[in-house]
């Protein structure tokens, strides 16, 4: 049998609707704010040395530099989110914990921190506390672009889904629990349960995609203040069709084609649709 290449899903051009909409609402995200002072010798920024060595796999190194820094500066912000980022790495939950009740004293509006704070607690088993951090970081965040930005799926979204989904359906499931109301968690999920499924001809992964769609164009649909972009149609289209359900998906592709903003993407959403209707049989 020829390998069929996965479908692209569809997902870039969301943040260009979503983000004008947010940028209309109350309580958009907080951003930590960024260190200006350099190091002499290479022109960088401590915490952006910091910043590489972690990215390096390197977080010994990072919390070394970091914790040199918050001995002249123990208020940093910025300085104090990445040592918590560093110690969670290396196993010290609790030294991390410390940071980020540091950081976020008085300064709860600082969404980064709230996201870090919030998925500490998930991991120590501190549910409720948890999901007060994620639901107050997702009340600034309405659109995810922080939390996607900090989680490093801002520009790789589909490659890191495909890579490993089992971990970010864990993590989604977290955020859609603490706030069940948020349309852009349930797109995230539905993806990762579609990426899923095609990889694996999974059926019951495409019931989920199809459930966690469906509950977002009903968020999108219930707030009028949110465009809605043809990303979460064409996306139920697809799974739709890889289901055998033509009929509704040919509702959902004209639903997508009204909504686009080129005609590319229509060629696109056809394409797709129409490989996952040769393959609904393929689905165990």
């Amino acid at each position: 049998m020829i390998p069929v290449k996965p479908a692209t899903i569809f997902w870039r051009c969301l943040g260009v609707c979503m983000l004008m909409a947010c940028a209309q609402m109350a309580g958009c995200a907080k951003r930590l704010p960024r260190t200006q002072e350099t190091d002499s010798g290479s022109g960088s920024s401590p915490v952006e040395l910091a910043r590489l060595e972690f990215a390096k796999g390197q977080p010994a190194k990072a919390l070394e530099l970091l914790t040199r820094l918050l001995a002249s500066q123990p208020d940093l912000p910025e300085a104090l989110l990445e040592r918590a980022r560093c110690e969670i790495a290396l196993g010290k939950n609790p030294a991390a914990l410390a940071d980020l009740d540091r950081l976020l004293g008085g300064r709860t509006q600082l969404t980064e921190g709230l996201y870090e704070r919030g998925m500490l607690l998930a991991k120590t088993g501190e549910k409720e506390r948890s999901k007060s951090d994620l639901r107050q970081a997702m009340a600034q965040d309405v659109m995810l672009e922080l939390y996607l930005n900090w989680r490093g799926l801002d520009d790789s979204l589909e490659s890191r889904l495909r890579a490993e989904p089992g971990p970010w359906l864990i993590e989604f499931g977290q955020l859609a629990e603490a706030e069940p109301n948020n349309p852009t968690i349930f797109l995230l999920r539905g993806l990762c349960h579609l990426v899923d499924g095609e990889k694996n001809l999974k059926r019951e992964s495409f019931v989920l995609a199809e459930v966690d769609f469906t509950r977002a164009i009903n968020l999108f649909k219930a707030n009028p203040m949110l465009q809605q972009s043809y990303d979460t149609w064409a996306n139920r289209a697809f799974v739709r069709a890889f289901l055998g359900k033509e009929a509704e998906a040919e509702e959902d592709k004209r639903e997508a084609f009204s909504r686009l903003p080129t005609p590319e993407h229509g060629r696109e959403v056809a394409e797709r649709i129409s490989q996952a209707k040769s393959r609904s049989k393929e689905l165990r």
